[in-house]
């Protein structure tokens, strides 16, 4: 009988090893980036539809940008579409061509709901489409020759971003890029972190 009871007990603890063995191997898998339902991404932009805009309104100012820094959220509704956020910020600076120092400062600060359609679903690569609408305020100022600022003004003007071709490259933690069309960027290339299953 006492044989029996620690034969017994041998394979039920036997079998507890063996199944908590192959559990442990199961969560070691890393996970497909498809199955990482959030997404936060931030990324840095260059040639933003409002600098073109402004540089070719006026010839007599010479503009120059030093781009654009974004950040983003997605949430995945499925494998193909996902919809979310972005916020952007583009700052602009003109000078003026003639014989007056006057400068002019322009800061767009953008806030854009998105939606996402991801065509390509690899375990460590993505790639998608996009579409991004919602409204900028502009910050502007005009100082002087003589270094006074002689107005400042605020004005809401639309954004929108087109992406036509997007790319991630990673599971979790990744390299991220897209071009498109828009009032973010034409090219833009950051970072992605994705998480949740």
């Amino acid at each position: 009988m006492k044989n029996a009871v620690f034969t017994l007990l041998f394979l039920f603890l036997a079998t507890g090893i063996t199944f908590a063995q192959k559990e442990q191997t199961v969560n070691n898998e890393k996970p497909h980036q498809k199955e990482l339902l959030n997404e936060v991404y931030v990324t840095y932009g260059i040639g933003s539809l409002y600098y073109y805009i402004d540089m070719n309104s006026n010839s007599n100012w010479s503009y120059t940008s030093i781009g654009t820094f974004i950040l983003g959220y997605t949430r995945s509704m499925n494998k193909v579409i996902g919809v979310g956020f972005q916020i952007g910020y583009t700052p602009i600076s003109a000078k003026y061509n003639g014989s007056s120092s006057s400068t002019r400062n322009y800061n767009y600060i953008q806030a854009l709901a998105r939606i996402k359609f991801q065509y390509l679903n690899k375990p460590t690569f993505a790639m998608y489409s996009g579409i991004a609408i919602g409204v900028a305020m502009d910050y502007k100022s005009e100082t002087g020759s003589s270094g006074s600022t002689s107005s400042n003004t605020q004005e809401i003007v639309p954004a929108g971003q087109l992406t036509l071709l997007g790319f991630r490259v990673g599971r979790g933690g990744a390299f991220c890029g897209e071009f498109g069309i828009g009032t973010l960027s034409i090219l833009n290339l950051g970072v992605s972190i994705k998480f949740g299953q």
